[in-house]
């Protein structure tokens, strides 16, 4: 088949949540046979084995920037391809029996946990263009049951996927406890809140531990190593050293920095969000918390090695059933359902 993605962005120049999931994908459908061409803001990541079409934006205006891709998605000449699969910015786009939408969350959570008014109202304009997207002719994905929740469509669930070739066990671990967190400091990701926790709760218990940062923020504290954006190939290496990811989000669509730390064999606590819930089983391959008994369960899991270890073991095995290639024969199976249908 030959199946076109538009996805405004890609992890080249935005390396975020639903930009990883887009190039995983495209890559494992093309190691699966089909052709896949991207449509995107962003140039060809250095290891895409898919075509990419880089688009340009006609203004700096952050306003015109934001609706832009909407409008150049629904001029694209896509009568050539089988499949036109939408990650995003569909609104404009007409509905037809080739058409797939994936829903990575929805901006009615991201609107409900925003953080300030101007983020809200952002966010509850973009959930009016998803309720627009559902009502459009065409197959409808979310990446979870939470994300189903809130769009008035049935819609199939296939996960966020994960590269268990390239997310692996790494053969140590640091000597000294190693806390890992991916995010904003004053988003819904909560950076502020787990650099209070960790300064409070874990360096007067373990003064030796680290917390290292993954994002764009900085936080200055002791103990706290800011690594910035990194590429994939260093997260990779943050989290098989890491002793334990924290993940204390308000929302989640999914958390698919879950999986990758599973995959990789690192010990997960998250506080209880739609995403984390759906993905961790509590005591088993990870730990579920609150807000509140975060700090003690975190003591608690850097304390107990026989605990830590069980957890990572059947993290591992948990990860496998996200792997992206088995994800990838899901989304072919919904694309063949289309497959030879006229948008007539």
């Amino acid at each position: 088949m030959k199946i076109a993605f538009f996805s405004k962005e890609l992890p080249s120049n935005a390396p975020n949540g639903v930009s990883c999931q887009v190039h995983r994908l495209a890559n494992a459908l093309v190691n699966l046979g089909q052709s896949v061409t991207c449509y995107s803001f962003s140039p060809a990541p250095v290891d895409a084995q898919y075509k990419v079409i880089t688009l340009c934006y006609k203004s700096r205006l952050s306003l015109i920037k934001k609706i832009t891709p909407a409008f150049m998605f629904r001029n694209i000449d896509s009568a050539d391809y089988d499949i036109l699969h939408y990650h995003g910015d569909d609104y404009l786009c007409k509905g037809g029996y080739r058409r797939v939408r994936t829903f990575y969350g929805s901006a009615f959570y991201e609107a409900l946990h925003a953080r300030n008014l101007k983020r809200f109202l952002y966010q509850a304009l973009f959930y009016l263009f998803e309720l627009v997207s559902c009502i459009r002719k065409g197959k409808k994905l979310g990446i979870s049951r939470t994300t189903a929740r809130v769009l008035p469509v049935r819609m199939s669930i296939i996960p966020c996927g994960v590269s268990c070739a390239n997310f692996c066990p790494g053969k140590w671990k640091t000597d000294n406890p190693s806390l890992l967190f991916i995010g904003d400091i004053d988003s819904r990701k909560r950076g502020r809140l787990m650099a209070s926790i960790f300064t409070q709760s874990i360096i007067p218990c373990f003064p030796n531990a680290t917390m290292t940062v993954v994002g764009p923020q900085k936080i200055e504290d002791s103990g706290i190593i800011n690594a910035g954006r990194i590429p994939e190939k260093n997260l990779i290496e943050l989290f098989q050293r890491s002793w334990i990811y924290c993940c204390v989000s308000s929302y989640e669509g999914f958390g698919a920095p879950v999986i990758e730390s599973m995959a990789c064999k690192t010990a997960v606590l998250a506080i209880t969000n739609g995403g984390s819930r759906e993905i961790i089983t509590h005591e088993h391959d990870g730990l579920l918390c609150t807000a509140e008994t975060f700090p003690r369960e975190l003591v608690r899991l850097i304390s107990n090695n026989a605990l830590r270890k069980r957890l990572m073991e059947n993290a591992l095995q948990t990860a496998k059933k996200y792997d992206i290639d088995s994800l990838a024969l899901s989304y072919i199976k919904t694309y063949s359902s289309c497959y030879g249908k006229t948008d007539e």
